[in-house]
C-alpha cells in the first residue's frame, strides 16, 4: 500500500503541474485514477484479512459465536 500510495501522490503532483502549465494531463490523470482504484482494492483486502485474522486469533466463546452467527455490529453482541 505504501508503494502505490507514494506513486499516487507523485502522479497527483505531476497531474496538477501539467494542468497548471497547460500541458496535456489526461494520461497522467488516468494513471492516477488507476492507482487510486488499486489503493482502494488493497485497503478493502487489508480490512478483510485483518478481520479474518482477528476472528481466528480470539478463542473466546463470544468471538466464536459472533463469527459463526455473522454478527458484524456492536449491537449484535
Amino acid at each position: 500500500m505504501g508503494f502505490v500510495g507514494f506513486f499516487g501522490v507523485v502522479f497527483l503532483v505531476v497531474t496538477v503541474a501539467c494542468e497548471l502549465s497547460g500541458r496535456p494531463a489526461l494520461g497522467w490523470a488516468l494513471t492516477l485514477l488507476a492507482l487510486v482504484l488499486v489503493l482502494v482494492v488493497l485497503d478493502r483486502w487489508r480490512v478483510l484479512v485483518l478481520r479474518r485474522t482477528a476472528a481466528t486469533s480470539d478463542p473466546s466463546p463470544a468471538a466464536v459465536s459472533r463469527v459463526a452467527g455473522g454478527a458484524t455490529r456492536a449491537s449484535d453482541d
